[in-house]
């Protein structure tokens, strides 16, 4: 449902599915350990984006800033509040291994979404 819906931002309206079917941006799953991750998101359209990573973060390189967290051990993520997605996280915490599923947009895309 939400990839059908279009949304309104400061720079206009946008459509979920242009943005995850841009092929200038990257969808791509990394492999987060268990613990902290050592990152810090605000709350956006599209979901959470990361806005820092503490240099020691189990997936630091791996995610940057500007990233948008997708899903999380197959839960959508899409257009959730930062709250409820550290409510998902630390559910995951102990976990051995959690998946993070990431949007990376391009730079050369309108980011206004975000």
């Amino acid at each position: 449902e939400l990839l059908n819906s279009n949304r309104t931002s400061g720079q206009g309206t946008f459509n979920f599915r242009n943005i995850f079917n841009d092929p200038k941006n990257d969808l791509y799953q990394c492999h987060a350990p268990s613990g902290p991750l050592g990152i810090v998101v605000d709350t956006t359209p599209l979901g959470p984006r990361v806005r820092s990573l503490n240099p020691l973060s189990p997936i630091f390189g791996l995610v940057s800033p500007g990233d948008v967290i997708v899903e999380v051990d197959e839960v959508d993520t899409v257009g959730m509040e930062a709250g409820d997605f550290w409510q998902v996280v630390s559910r995951k915490a102990n976990q051995q291994e959690r998946f993070l599923t990431i949007l990376r947009i391009r730079a050369s895309c309108d980011k206004s979404y975000v």
